[in-house]
């Protein structure tokens, strides 16, 4: 009788999937692989899926993980922005896509030639993913990305944050990773959520921003569609403290101090000017007025990542992931509150597409996750991570999944949901 052939584990299918959406380019006569974060619906190289991906390259391949990384570093810009996609194939660069109002123009032309590159960041991860890929033990890589790492989180301090409050700011909520939020929808002039309002609000500030030429400074003093957004700052402090335990490995004692400072000034200013207390939540702030956005999203929750949250600001947001109205959904956790009137279990809005309206994500329960056990909520944390495995092994590696029943709702084989196996 033959013997019964046994079912890949968790981490074995986790590894296949990024295998098969691997990608190869060149670029100045140097070869580099990627993991795209879903063959059909993403073919470029994002960058936050791919310092996620990297993360869960160094589980297996040390090697190949620091791959991931130095695709990015390839096309840091002179400032030190790492662009948020890399068009790695040009054929695919369409004129009637994002591709062209996310890029920097040449010339007097807008839309003048195919980009390479966006002119947008993503929520800065990169520090958290090079840490885990020395830790991993890639031979040589601190040495090797420090720098450009370094000048990435500079470039973030230096540029972003205008008004020197220790908050960077986006100049496009799809620079959040969050894309379509209802966080957004009252900065944005959005009233009442349609297909047609959502999809032409969203793209107005990116169009103003793409007539600038995405220059910072004259995007800052002339429109208002700027917002400081929480899960990306709370993200880039938490890259910072890597950043500082990355420096000192590395002997660059000046620059662990500059970014342990840098750390701890994002922590103030959300304390500060981003803390709701009546909400127990953290509110994205708005334009040069600071106007705060009141709609209870994943957002107000993602401060948790950072170790020197005060004990009685996270045990509020902890009433929030154990309350049944809010986010303690069957399935946690929703990127829009249960009791929010935009939540929605699918990504879909009439039909459309508009993803983080309500279902949840495996990259920000990996951070919540990992944040709640380092201030100590244990049981909260193994919930949700038991649960993520469980949308998992019954809907495969999906992008979303719906809060209720644990339905996959959005684009399959998703590279990011492979960090299930991390939590």
């Amino acid at each position: 009788m033959a013997a019964t052939r046994a079912q890949p584990t968790l981490d074995e299918r986790a590894r296949d999937l990024l295998e098969a959406n691997t990608q190869t380019a060149e670029l100045n006569g140097r070869h580099y692989r990627y993991s795209v974060p879903s063959v059909r619906a993403y073919p470029f190289q994002w960058f936050w899926d791919s310092c996620f991906h990297a993360i869960v390259w160094s589980r297996f391949d040390p090697e190949r993980a620091a791959d991931e990384l130095r695709g990015l570093f390839a096309v840091q810009e002179a400032d030190g922005l790492i662009p948020h996609v890399i068009f790695w194939k040009d054929a695919l660069v369409s004129r009637l896509q994002w591709h062209h109002l996310e890029s920097r123009t040449s010339g007097r032309v807008p839309f003048h030639r195919k980009p390479h590159t966006t002119a947008q960041m993503q929520p800065p991860v990169l520090a958290q993913a090079v840490e885990r890929v020395v830790d991993a033990g890639a031979d040589g890589f601190l040495a090797e990305a420090l720098p450009a790492v370094e000048r990435y989180y500079r470039y973030l301090a230096a540029l972003r944050d205008h008004d020197a409050d220790g908050l960077v700011s986006i100049v496009s909520q799809f620079e959040s990773g969050l894309d379509f939020s209802p966080v957004y929808d009252e900065s944005i002039g959005v009233r009442r959520a349609t297909p047609a309002s959502l999809f032409f609000r969203t793209r107005l500030p990116q169009l103003r921003n793409k007539l600038a030429n995405y220059d910072l400074n004259e995007i800052f003093r002339r429109f208002r569609h700027h917002q400081e957004d929480v899960l990306v700052n709370a993200v880039y402090g938490q890259g910072l403290r890597a950043l500082a335990r990355l420096a000192a490995r590395g002997g660059r004692e000046a620059t662990a101090r500059w970014a342990t400072r840098a750390a701890d000034s994002v922590t103030a200013s959300l304390l500060e000017r981003s803390w709701d207390e009546r909400l127990g939540l953290f509110v994205n702030l708005a334009g040069p007025d600071e106007r705060s956005s009141r709609v209870k999203t994943i957002h107000g929750l993602m401060p948790l990542v950072l170790p020197d949250l005060p004990r009685s600001v996270a045990d509020r947001l902890i009433e929030h992931l154990c309350n049944p109205l809010t986010f303690d959904a069957p399935y946690p956790v929703p990127s829009v509150a249960l009791d929010e009137p935009t939540f929605l279990r699918d990504h879909r809005l009439r039909g459309f597409r508009f993803i983080w309206r309500g279902p949840l994500s495996l990259n920000t329960n990996w951070l919540l996750v990992h944040g709640l056990r380092g201030h100590g909520y244990d049981d909260v944390a193994a919930r949700i991570a038991e649960r993520s495995r469980e949308v998992v092994e019954r809907g495969g590696f999906n992008e979303f999944y719906d809060p209720l029943d644990g339905t996959p709702v959005g684009a399959e084989r998703f590279g990011w949901a492979t960090l299930v196996v991390d939590v």
